[in-house]
């Protein structure tokens, strides 16, 4: 039992001998370590700052950095430790700085700047100087062991994949975009026949006409619409036709209704070089078939998409 006593005595002395007795009147205190400060190129090295500072003291902590071949280096990985420890807090900055040239460099030390008992206090680090030589003196190279390649941290890759796929993206969006526009453009070059028609047909009023008796203008403004949507849909110069001609056609070619537009013509053909009157339901019931007629029908344009559609598949 006593043995067991004396050797649990000698592990606490050991442990409180090894412990970090910092100084009461410390305010900050720096401790700097490289592991090595010659390398072989495309190795790297490991840089530590530790600073002890009372809990109380806020400084500004400026980095290292590196001289004029600051392009031929990088900080690799940067990690903080911090620990309490008392009334004082101990936190440690660990660089891995990796070297890609030969020759000597300087690592540009770190600064701290702080406020104490009314007065700014500043601490600057040492120059540090790295010597990196090359593989080897002979002219035979050492085996490969990694040193060719750059370590890059993992979140790097993942910038560089996602920075990809949202530039894949944006391209896909500016070539949709871009067809889009065009297609817009092309379709407002394009005359649609059913759309210009309909546009025309709201503006006839035929209960005013009928009220002011003006029933030849009534179907000289209805034929004149219907004839020349017939013209442009069905690409024949019906406009132009006389009523006679436009039988002649439908007796050739094969339109729905026809009867019925002949008949409609006929009759217009009286009411405006004959004067003849016309009752208020049959101007009604030509307004509605040729505003059916023309929805019915539609447009050169969207028939012959359609067609070209049926004829791809």
């Amino acid at each position: 039992m006593r043995y067991y006593y004396n050797i649990l005595l000698l592990l606490s002395f050991i442990i409180i001998s090894c412990e970090t007795k910092i100084n009461k009147d410390i305010v900050v205190k720096i401790n700097t370590t490289i592991t090595d400060s010659n390398i072989i190129i495309g190795d790297n090295l490991l840089y530590t700052v530790k600073i002890i500072s009372k809990k109380d003291i806020k400084y500004e902590y400026e980095d290292i950095s590196f001289d004029t071949r600051d392009y031929k280096t990088r900080i690799i990985s940067k990690t903080n430790f911090t620990k309490e420890k008392n009334n004082f807090i101990e936190k440690t900055y660990q660089y891995k700085i990796g070297f890609y040239d030969i020759g000597q460099f300087v690592i540009l030390p770190f600064k701290i700047e702080y406020l104490y008992n009314n007065n700014i206090y500043k601490i600057n680090g040492e120059d540090t100087t790295i010597l990196v030589h090359p593989f080897s003196d002979g002219n035979k190279l050492p085996n490969m062991k990694g040193v060719v390649t750059i370590p890059m941290p993992e979140y790097v890759w993942i910038i560089i994949i996602a920075l990809s796929f949202i530039i894949v993206i944006l391209i896909f969006i500016i070539i949709f975009i871009i067809k889009y526009i065009n297609k817009k453009m092309r379709d407002k070059n394009i005359i649609k026949e059913d759309i210009e028609a309909l546009n025309s047909l709201s503006n006839i009023d035929y209960n005013e006409y009928y009220k002011n008796q003006k029933f030849a203008e009534y179907y000289f403004e209805l034929t004149m619409i219907f004839k020349t949507y017939l013209s442009k849909r069905f690409e024949h110069n019906i406009l132009d036709m006389t009523t006679s001609e436009v039988n002649n056609l439908f007796k050739h070619k094969s339109f729905k209704d026809s009867d019925y537009i002949i008949n409609m013509l006929e009759k217009s053909d009286y009411i405006k070089f004959a004067k003849q009157l016309a009752e208020i339901d049959i101007m009604k019931k030509d307004y509605d078939f040729c505003k059916s007629y023309i929805i019915e029908h539609g447009n050169l344009y969207t028939i012959k998409k359609k067609e070209e559609r049926r004829k791809n598949k």
